[in-house]
């Protein structure tokens, strides 16, 4: 069960989220065209209003569809065309920005519309948007174009509404030439794959530095104007965000399926946060659990389901960890400020696990044969030790490329043990002697994003056991039984729950990986 191999994936924006625009009107040419041309979708123009770290702007954006033949399997296109105002150009332009590229990061929500429990739909990550190199123009507003195929938005046969919400457009702008070598790009054409200050990516093992808001020193590198924006956007309120209808036959073909029924979710929903950035109160969000809490009240704050697997080498066995919440705060995404290149973003998510009040996953009581014939049963405790983050790189330049180092100490107790159908006495504190440390990779987005979920894996060593037993000492049967190095961790997380919002809860506890 070793850790796979990194495999190249197109970047989400850190943070990201719900793709925002609706498609309701089929395009001019109307009706499936002749000679299997894509038949073609297209919103109104809608307007978002966008946080830009240390401002706001409004964008206005029209999002298109591009379906291939009913009777293929072929990629879905899409195309989202974002205008920002001529202040927002104006701006860009201060920054000493010619031109600018970049990357949309969205998901959309599909909703299965003979299901009557799924009014709100499943968050389904998109792949990101590619924004070529665009001029600014000396004056007015600019049309950026993001493109990009989707395999699969909807699940088996049926019939699915496609909804918006959110999405992050992170743009960045080549610095102008200077010395070689002093990470400002020089003027050359980014070469993902060299070394850290020639146009490569740091070492990948190595997160980016923490600083006290996270986001990797986005704060800092604010502060000396870099070359890049990111735009934080969802959907003014009152507006229709329904996309489209698919039907989805048996052999997996899409095409456009009938019109939307009354009940379907058009509008955007969600009330704006309440005064300070606090949850609004369960009487108006009763489906937001109360484990979920916005504790760190930075740019968003979502809480999902996390659970998984972890080995236990000694005894050729896995132990289960039942999903509980774990509650995320995400600071606004900005350029890394550590020596990468001008193309790399950076975030640093902060976390908080949360079951009954106390910060810890579920006690989750598993049942195993060790050395495969001896019956072993325990419950096991995993409290949150200090902080926990989730450190977030993405590329705004092809190949996209991205990833994910998520770091936790976690103190692990033991009770309700039994060895070889012998019921032991451990005690109320039977724990290993020193917490354990996690450090578990993904890449980012193929196997996992904040938004959507996904999972993370990684190794950790089991510390001996301490203060086990009443009467007898049983600490050496345990650490003999449990404790060792490199044992595989898998976890999961589930789809995202918006906390000062309600939208997209409750949470889903995600089916666990091993």
């Amino acid at each position: 069960m070793g850790r796979r191999g990194s495999r190249s994936a197109c970047v989400v924006g850190a943070g990201v989220v719900m793709l925002a625009c609706a498609v309701g009107t089929q395009a001019a040419s109307g009706g499936q065209p002749s000679g299997g041309a894509p038949q073609e979708f297209s919103s109104d123009e809608l307007l978002y209003h966008c946080d830009t770290g240390d401002g706001s702007s409004e964008l206005r954006v029209r999002f298109t569809l591009s379906l291939p033949e009913a009777e293929s399997d072929g990629m879905i296109g899409v195309t989202v065309n974002a205008t920002l105002g001529e202040q927002a150009v104006a701006d860009l332009a201060a920054e000493g920005a010619p031109e600018v590229t970049g990357v949309l990061s969205a998901t959309t929500l599909v909703r299965d519309t003979a299901a009557a429990d799924d009014e709100q739909g499943t968050p389904v990550l998109l792949p990101d948007l590619s924004v070529p190199s665009t001029p600014l123009p000396s004056e007015g507003a600019l049309t950026l174009t993001a493109t990009g195929e989707a395999e699969k938005l909807t699940g088996g046969p049926g019939e699915y509404s496609v909804s918006a919400g959110r999405f992050t457009l992170l743009l960045g702008w080549q610095p102008p030439s200077s010395d070689p070598g002093d990470g400002a790009g020089g003027g050359d054409t980014p070469d993902p794959g060299g070394e850290p200050g020639t146009g490569g990516e740091p070492n990948s093992e190595t997160p980016p530095a923490s600083t006290e808001n996270g986001g990797g020193g986005a704060a800092a590198a604010a502060r000396q104007s870099p070359p890049a924006r990111a735009f934080d956007c969802e959907p003014t309120s009152g507006q229709n965000t329904l996309i489209t209808v698919l039907s989805v036959a048996g052999d997996g073909s899409t095409e456009p399926g009938g019109e939307p029924g009354a009940s379907d979710p058009g509008e955007s929903s969600g009330e704006p946060p309440g005064e300070g950035g606090e949850r609004i109160g369960a009487s108006a969000q009763p489906a937001v659990p109360q484990d979920c809490i916005d504790f760190a009240g930075l740019n968003n704050a979502w809480c999902a389901y996390l659970g998984g697997y972890t080995n236990i080498d000694r005894m050729g066995a896995a132990a289960r960890i039942e999903p509980g919440i774990v509650n995320l705060g995400l600071p606004f995404i900005g350029p890394c400020n550590d020596g990468s290149e001008w193309y790399w973003f950076c975030q640093t998510v902060v976390a908080e696990l949360r079951h009954d009040g106390k910060t810890q996953l579920p006690p989750t009581k598993n049942s195993f044969h060790a050395f495969g014939f001896m019956p072993n049963a325990a419950t096991i405790e995993l409290t949150q030790v200090g902080d926990m983050r989730i450190d977030v790189r993405t590329q705004v330049v092809a190949p996209y490329d991205g990833s994910v180092v998520a770091h936790a100490t976690l103190s692990v107790r033991l009770d309700d043990v039994t060895v070889n159908g012998v019921e032991l006495d451990v005690g109320p504190d039977c724990r290993t002697q020193e917490p354990i440390t996690v450090a578990l990779t993904a890449d980012y987005p193929g196997d996992y994003t904040p938004a959507t979920g996904g999972f993370l894996d990684g190794y950790t060593d089991i510390p001996p056991f301490s203060g086990c037993g009443v009467g007898e000492d049983l600490d050496p049967l345990l650490t003999g039984l449990i404790s060792g190095k490199d044992n595989y961790v898998k976890m999961t997380q589930g789809r995202i729950c918006d906390i000062r919002t309600g939208q997209y809860c409750p949470p889903v506890p995600p089916e666990l990986q091993r």
